[in-house]
């Protein structure tokens, strides 16, 4: 790719000044990345309002003020612990300087006698006024150039403020101020968009509060090139393989035979998503689809099929999936219900021995396997198929566009099929999947029960005990689920320690199970395992949300969620699709606390009166937003940095009409006219994509 002078910001952190490797790793851990332009995109979140010339009497301690003052004295210290002071006479009143460390160049230009104009943040005590480390000191006749506002920026506590703001003002000094479009203008004036660098300049040197809301001109433009670059990629992954697929007619037909065997009759919906992939798997054209269904609605059954009906043709499955213990569950399922000796199934994880994958290695090359399912490790360049047929990703959103490139890339036209779990709203599907074939799943098997929901104050929680003790009795499983690991008295959320704790000394120890996201993979799946168990003695399980996906307990009933207004309606739905998972009566119990107000009563009100996944998913969409629920691993959406699909709903179609033009003409970005969109690729870490396209 050729460089131009833009492309510096794509350089590491440590090419800005004074930033060495361990500086740039804390900076990089804050900033989720260690390039420069990782730093262009770590927004401020509010505006400090500068307090200038105030009467000293008049400041609030750490207050930000501009204030002047007449060197009087310095005050050196004694020894290397204490600061040296530098005292200054203002017509309200004396303030010190304190400095921890100073340089001999620093005192040299603060000498007695001086007139001087300081920015910082003043600490009052009965003593004194002191302004410690100022950051900025400039000659009284230059006081008009210090800032009236402060950018506020997220922070670590290893990284200031201070440090942020000069080191983005650093990059934005070396910008270029302007750039080669890559909008056309009729998008540029339906939208009333800025440049891209006139849109950054001023999210990051903003004048007032409105500059950085999320629905500013700035943020719209940077959110705007965000969806345009993913459906770039997106349109690249689908276009990559552009050969007419081969096929056999099947001389055993799996799919159908697996089918006739099932126990219990399909859902309508599975019907015609079954008949939809048949045809395409035994057909020239590549499949692309998204399979789109709600908690329970038999999507793995679905998956199945097309797997059977892949191996009909001799060729292999890989079913992708985003955790170990999903991986295990889809093993175990599998393998029970094909229940086919003369079909070979593989389990590859990160817990998976050196020795076996090795052999897996061997045996998936030689075409020994049929059907592996794997977590990301799978994605790795020494995993390779004789003759991968089908990659099929499930919990979809927990994949990026280059991993799914990646995992199709394996095979020479691979069908892809993309499953869902969590109702993507009907308002933003076509938006966003618009360019795949879509099969929806609406239905429950006919032996689900429908799921009752309950609001209730945390305050009577205890009224719930008597419940669970019959649940108990009958032998049902119950899930306590709560917002946060440890205590947190800032937010006054349950933590799952404290609750654990409490029901240990109400069921007994040897009832109540602990599982959260900070353990290690191996004792989560313990604790998930041994739940699962019909003969353990574990009947409640005290969790925090990470069983939202990826466990299948037919005899869990009850699931009692804990502050369940802090939680969005989507993620609750998920959470509520634990139970309910058999023909048993089932209950979800939210639980509020003490911030719950009219807001809150509506949300949770429109999960008790519906059990429709799609409608819930349009509803918290309406209510709170994608910024919030794109804020869960749960939530559906493609993984935006900038992009709220609320707010930004209308521009999923024009950027994929755009991007489609583009690909249309030129799949591989190589004319010279479509080079700019090689850098708005690397903006937002598409560009490993072109590099894949570009290298077949």
């Amino acid at each position: 790719m050729k460089k131009n002078p833009h492309y510096f910001i794509f350089e590491p952190l440590t090419s800005l000044n004074r930033v060495g490797s361990t500086l740039a790793g804390y900076l990089a851990k804050l900033i989720n990345g260690d390039k420069i332009v990782n730093l262009l995109f770590h927004f401020p979140y509010r505006i400090e309002k500068i307090n200038f010339q105030p009467k000293l009497f008049e400041t609030h301690d750490q207050e930000l003020i501009v204030i002047s003052g007449k060197i009087e004295n310095h005050n050196k210290p004694n020894n290397s612990r204490q600061p040296y002071k530098i005292n200054c006479y203002n017509p309200s009143g004396y303030f010190n300087l304190v400095f921890f460390k100073i340089f001999p160049s620093q005192i040299e230009k603060l000498k007695i006698g001086n007139e001087i104009a300081v920015l910082g943040r003043i600490s009052k005590n009965l003593h004194d006024n002191q302004i410690t480390h100022p950051q900025k000191i400039l000659p009284i006749n230059q006081i008009d150039e210090l800032p009236k506002i402060e950018v506020v920026y997220p922070l670590s506590s290893l990284i200031s403020n201070n440090f942020i703001v000069a080191k983005i003002n650093q990059i934005l000094q070396q910008i270029p101020h302007s750039c080669e479009e890559w909008l056309d203008k009729k998008t540029i004036i339906k939208y009333n968009l800025p440049t891209f660098y006139q849109a950054l300049r001023k999210i990051h040197q903003p004048l007032i509060d409105n500059d950085l809301s999320i629905d500013s001109p700035h943020r719209q433009r940077l959110a705007f090139d965000e969806i345009l670059a993913w459906q770039i990629a997106m349109l690249m992954t689908k276009n990559r393989q552009i050969n007419q697929k081969k096929f056999l007619t099947a001389p055993k037909n799996l799919g159908e035979i697996f089918i006739k065997n099932l126990p219990f009759e399909l859902t309508n919906g599975q019907k015609q998503a079954i008949e939809q992939i048949n045809q395409e798997i035994f057909s020239n054209k590549k499949m692309s689809r998204l399979l789109q269904g709600d908690v329970g609605s038999g999507k793995t059954i679905v998956a199945i099929y097309a797997c059977l009906q892949n191996i009909s043709q001799q060729k292999q499955a890989c079913i992708l999936v985003p955790t170990t213990v999903l991986a295990n569950q889809h093993f175990s399922y599998f393998t029970k219900l094909i229940n086919d000796p003369t079909i070979n199934l593989a389990l590859l994880t990160s817990a998976t021995t050196k020795k076996n994958k090795l052999k897996i290695i061997n045996d998936l090359n030689d075409g020994k396997i049929d059907i592996l399912i794997a977590t990301h490790a799978c994605l790795e360049p020494n995993i390779i198929f004789k003759n991968l047929g089908i990659a099929i990703i499930d919990e979809q959103h927990r994949f990026g566009v280059l991993q799914r490139l990646k995992i199709v890339e394996k095979g020479e036209n691979t069908d892809l099929l993309l499953m869902s779990a969590t109702p993507i709203p009907r308002s933003l599907m076509m938006g966003l999947y618009g360019d795949m074939d879509i099969s929806i799943l609406s239905e429950k098997p006919k032996n689900r029960q429908k799921i009752e929901t309950i609001i209730l104050s945390g305050k009577k929680s205890c009224e719930l005990y008597e419940s669970i003790k019959r649940a108990i009795l009958r032998n049902e499983k119950i899930y306590w689920i709560c917002p946060a690991i440890e205590d947190n008295d800032e937010q006054n959320l349950i933590s799952v320690e404290k609750k654990y704790h409490e029901l240990q000394e109400i069921f007994g120890e040897n009832q109540v199970a602990l599982l959260h996201g900070k353990m290690k993979d191996k004792d989560k799946e313990f604790v998930m395992e041994d739940f699962a168990d019909i003969n353990s003695c574990k009947k409640i399980l005290i969790s925090t949300t990470v069983i939202e996906v990826g466990i299948d307990v037919p005899l869990a009933t009850i699931i009692i969620i804990e502050n369940a207004e802090h939680f969005g309606l989507a993620q609750l739905h998920q959470l509520r699709g634990r139970v309910g998972r058999s023909d048993k009566k089932s209950y979800c119990v939210l639980l509020y606390g003490e911030k719950y107000g009219k807001n809150s009563q509506k949300r949770l009100g429109i999960l008790r009166d519906s059990n429709d996944g799609f409608y819930i998913a349009e509803q918290d969409l309406k209510i709170r937003g994608s910024g919030e629920l794109l804020g869960t691993k749960q939530s559906g959406f493609p993984d935006f940095k900038i992009a709220d699909l609320s707010i930004n709903n209308d521009y999923l179609q024009t950027a994929h009409d755009f991007a489609k033009s583009i690909i249309d003409d030129d799949l591989n970005l190589n004319k010279d006219y479509n080079k700019k969109y090689q850098f708005l690729l690397k903006l937002f870490n598409y560009d490993e994509c072109l590099r894949i396209v570009n290298s077949g």
